[in-house]
């Protein structure tokens, strides 16, 4: 028997009632116990327990729907009617304690999250403030000019004033900063809708 043939059911579920429905009566457990011997029709098991055939079929029904039991072949009768042949299901049915929804973790799961994106996003803003801190601090060849900023695609050197260099390099954390909350404030509201849909799923599945 494989893991597939293991069916895990939480105690108090609507599969759990079901199969406590289907077992409860005695009719059912001695039907249940018949079919464990060899598949069986409703006719046959009706002869055997010496029930009648509606009662038969009444609990067949139930096992049926709880999952204990399955249709594996149909035969014909004497009188040409098709008659459905009774299996138990190859399965080991395990009733398991009720699952519970553990909001602290989860809460404490996605914060260490945050914390991390937090903190990606201040290396993000630190380190270019400091390498913008060592540009504009660099002293230029010239008095009172300065070696421009590389251009996209390596642009030929040219020299500027001090205070056209400071201003370019000045506009550059503003963009940063900027970008950085974008991405900071998206993570965190994508955090949030993930840790919403987790905690759903799983009182839905209770």
């Amino acid at each position: 028997m494989t893991d597939d043939n293991v069916v895990v059911v939480e105690q108090g579920s609507f599969e759990a009632q079901k199969i406590a429905k289907a077992m409860s009566s005695p009719t059912s457990a001695d039907l249940f116990n018949a079919l464990s011997d060899y598949p069986m029709s409703a006719t046959a098991l009706a002869e055997r327990c010496e029930l009648p055939l509606t009662t038969v079929k009444y609990h067949l029904e139930n096992m049926m729907s709880a999952g204990l039991i399955e249709v594996t072949d149909t035969r014909w009768s004497a009188k040409g009617r098709e008659m459905k042949i009774y299996a138990v299901k190859d399965q080991v049915v395990v009733i398991a304690p009720r699952k519970k929804v553990d909001i602290r973790g989860i809460v404490e799961r996605y914060g260490v999250a945050a914390g991390a994106l937090a903190i990606v996003c201040s290396l993000g803003l630190a380190i270019p403030s400091t390498l913008l801190g060592f540009v504009q601090g660099t002293p230029g060849g010239v008095t009172g000019v300065t070696p421009a900023l590389v251009k996209s695609g390596f642009d030929a050197l040219a020299t500027t004033s001090v205070a056209e260099t400071t201003a370019s390099a000045a506009t550059m954390p503003l963009w940063i900063h900027e970008a950085v909350m974008v991405f900071f404030v998206a993570g965190v509201v994508i955090l949030a809708m993930m840790m919403v849909y987790e905690v759903y799923s799983m009182r839905r599945d209770i």
